[in-house]
């Protein structure tokens, strides 16, 4: 039988080390979107599915698939290893979920950190339930078709970001970034360095002080601003 052109399912791929996800993990998403120019940040319909969550931080485990449809999920949730984090190209389709509670069951079951995607997914409750962080587009009763072809770990689009597997993917309360595997070492020191600027901020400003304020001001006066 002629194989499908197309229809890739890589079983592994280069995952960061546990000390650089660990790192991570201590770092906020606001920060690492600042030291990387605002890119690599997903859009920001992609939210969690229930408050609270925790955090997520973990290594990119790609999936693309027709719109609406889990079945290379499905497979996914076996491949994957503990501490990855599913990332589902879901195209922005808002017909079907690409998600639901007994993936999120089994998924938790098999200590995956979490799953992002620009699709839908369903049984939030079941999900909950089980504490899997799920970051999505939205929420439908819909359920998902099992017909599609696709890829597992190759490189795909989700939330407007190209993402690699391996990439390490952080995602909190603010939203989701991806951070590309082949940066990730080097960015650590410029983020850190922006954590102790914000601290150094913070001490200013529970003074009573103002911060920004005369950069702001030269920055209205270039632009010839009338102060009446």
């Amino acid at each position: 039988m002629t194989k499908e052109v197309g229809f890739n399912i890589y079983r592994d791929f280069e995952r960061p080390s546990q000390e650089l996800i660990e790192t991570y993990s201590e770092f906020v998403t606001a920060n690492i979107s600042d030291t990387m120019g605002r890119l690599f940040t997903l859009d920001y319909r992609i939210k969690p599915v229930y408050s609270p969550m925790r955090k997520v931080c973990g290594p990119a485990f790609t999936v693309h698939a027709r719109p609406g449809d889990n079945l290379l999920t499905l497979k996914a949730i076996e491949l994957a290893k503990p501490g990855d984090v599913l990332v589902i190209s879901g195209l922005y389709d808002t017909n079907n979920s690409v998600w639901g509670g007994f993936m999120s069951i089994m998924a938790a079951k098999k200590g995956i950190a979490g799953v992002i995607t620009d699709g839908l997914m369903r049984d939030v409750a079941q999900t909950q339930e089980v504490d899997l962080p799920v970051y999505a587009l939205g929420v439908t009763p819909a359920a998902p078709t099992k017909e599609g072809t696709g890829q597992i770990n190759t490189t795909i689009s989700c939330g407007g970001v190209v993402i690699e597997p391996g990439d390490i993917i952080v995602a909190d309360e603010d939203g989701v970034v991806a951070v590309p595997l082949a940066d990730a070492a080097a960015l650590v020191p410029t983020v850190q360095e922006k954590i102790a600027k914000e601290a150094a901020w913070m001490e200013k400003v529970l003074a009573g002080e103002l911060i920004a304020i005369d950069s702001a001001t030269q920055l209205i006066e270039q632009k010839n601003a009338r102060i009446k």
